[in-house]
């Protein structure tokens, strides 16, 4: 039901005219909504915590841990492959077994390195320790190279294999040459 009013214009020569009423629409004002949320938000966040110190690892869940080359250098525990694009050195004293190629084509190259490795592990696993393979290759190495190498250290009885990417484009001054 609509509601009519008289309202006399005054400018129009005094002629009576009909509105409706209710037309009006009011703007919404969400600033005080917003300040009540802002002041919630502060509120949550400042009761949730996310101390990881609170934070319980599962039973028999080993956390990752990060371990120093030189520390893995000063243990003794370690084995070293550097894989490049065109050659692999093994050991610390960087003795070049072949090429990348090479490792995936010819059995004799990997049965050589897969003998080395078997017996560093029994070496090291002879005086109590868990043997550990580090990886080191080229930032440029398709990540095919590197999944073979890691299926061929699990026959060798490494218990842990780290990785590191080399970032300089100098070899020789990773090579210590």
């Amino acid at each position: 039901m609509n509601i009519l009013s008289v309202k006399v214009n005054r400018a129009g020569g005094g002629k009576f005219q009909s509105r409706k009423r209710g037309n009006k629409t009011k703007d919404l004002n969400i600033t005080s909504l917003i300040d009540i949320l802002t002041i919630l938000l502060v509120f949550m966040i400042k009761n949730i915590s996310m101390d990881s110190t609170q934070k319980n690892a599962p039973e028999g869940m080993l956390l990752p841990t990060v371990v120093t080359t030189n520390d893995l250098i000063e243990s003794g525990k370690a084995v070293y492959l550097k894989i490049y694009p065109d050659k692999i050195l093994y050991g610390t004293e960087s003795m070049e077994v072949g090429s990348v190629q090479d490792f995936l084509n010819r059995a004799d190259i990997r049965n050589s390195l897969l003998r080395l490795l078997q017996m560093e592990a029994r070496a090291i696993t002879s005086s109590n320790s868990k043997p550990c393979l580090l990886i080191q290759a080229d930032k440029d190495l398709p990540c095919l190279y590197i999944t073979e190498f890691i299926k061929f250290s699990a026959q060798a009885s490494f218990a842990n294999i780290y990785f590191s990417a080399i970032h300089t484009d100098d070899k020789d001054e990773v090579l210590g040459l």
